[in-house]
């Protein structure tokens, strides 16, 4: 019997038939998701909340909830509140193309029947049959909203996190974009000014520009893990090194039941691959940034970086594969 079996650890606080897994864009959280999906009496829900998000950034589809919401814990969010009592009830459409069509009809009807409406579709729908035990909805917006989730849900929380130099390098190469979240406000206020922190100026470059927005959604990320030290926070690196073995204690953490469908899709997975899909070569992982950026780049990264509290990082790991003592 391994040390695991004889201490197994302790199982993440929050609904047992609801899991949440939050993380910035590009740091594994759609592998992870569908990991877990596939263990036993699981079904996975692929960010409800990336409704008619533009994808140039240039604004906002006025038929869409918009990129990284802002919504306070004691808000009634109505159409926020529909949007996830379906998702929990585990019979939201998986497929974008569906939930986007489904999207845009309901939010052409007007609020005063639309919310009503969807309320009660997904007090309906949780009561059918054939429902699974365990639902996972994983979200790379939730940042700005994520208390609001917890107290009207009570999940449990799963909080990947990336190496900074990967999700960085990955950000631009695919061309992710953080919208306006430095134009507003209420970011200024809440995460800017109290760290003396400056928001890009018009002439920096895409490798500072995208370097502050993952320091920014990180600190934020950091923020809640300091109010939730409950949540379980991986990172990505780490999964990746045995992931059947780092996959299969996450499971153990949140209550979940390894499967044969699961180190199915490890391994499927495990071969070459790029652009958005999570089909990559596993072990190649952690030092991904070594080949997609320069030293001039590394530097600019660094120095926008080291105005942030946690530095990119949401809890930067004591050391990192492949990585022992590089914390750039």
């Amino acid at each position: 019997m391994t040390s695991t079996e004889k201490n197994p650890p302790p199982v993440v606080p929050g609904r047992s038939d609801r899991l949440l897994l939050l993380g910035v864009a590009r740091s594994g959280t759609r592998w992870l998701a569908t990991a877990l999906g596939h263990a036993e009496g699981t079904r996975m829900v692929k960010e409800p909340d990336n409704v008619d998000a533009d994808p140039t950034g240039t604004g906002v589809s006025r038929l869409g909830f918009g990129p990284y919401p802002i919504i306070d814990r004691d808000d009634p969010a109505p159409q926020f509140r529909a949007l996830w009592d379906l998702s929990f009830t585990n019979r939201i459409p998986n497929k974008p193309g569906l939930r986007r069509s489904a999207a845009r009809a309901a939010l052409r009807l007007p609020r005063g029947i639309r919310d009503p409406l969807l309320r009660r579709t997904a007090q309906a729908m949780s009561s059918l049959p054939g429902r699974s035990p365990h639902v996972i909805v994983k979200s790379i917006y939730a940042h700005f909203y994520a208390e609001w989730l917890i107290s009207h849900y009570d999940p449990r929380v799963v909080v990947i996190q990336r190496h900074p130099l990967n999700t960085i390098s990955s950000w631009i190469e695919l061309g992710v974009h953080g919208f306006d979240l430095f134009d507003r406000p209420a970011v200024r206020e809440r995460y800017l000014e109290p760290f003396g922190i400056s928001a890009p100026g018009p002439n920096a470059s895409v490798t500072q520009r995208t370097a502050a927005w993952v320091g920014l959604l990180t600190t934020v990320l950091s923020d809640h893990v300091d109010h939730h030290p409950e949540w379980l926070v991986v990172t990505h690196e780490d999964l990746c090194v045995d992931s059947q073995v780092r996959i299969r204690e996450v499971c153990d953490q949140v209550g979940l039941t390894w499967s044969e469908g699961i180190e199915r899709f490890l391994s499927e997975s495990n071969r070459p691959g790029e652009g958005f899909s999570n089909i990559r070569v596993t072990r190649e992982q952690p030092g991904r940034w070594r080949k997609r950026l320069s030293d001039e780049q590394l530097v600019e990264i660094d120095e926008v970086l080291a105005q942030y509290p946690s530095r990119g990082w949401i809890r930067e790991p004591q050391r990192l594969p492949e990585m022992a003592g590089d914390s750039r």
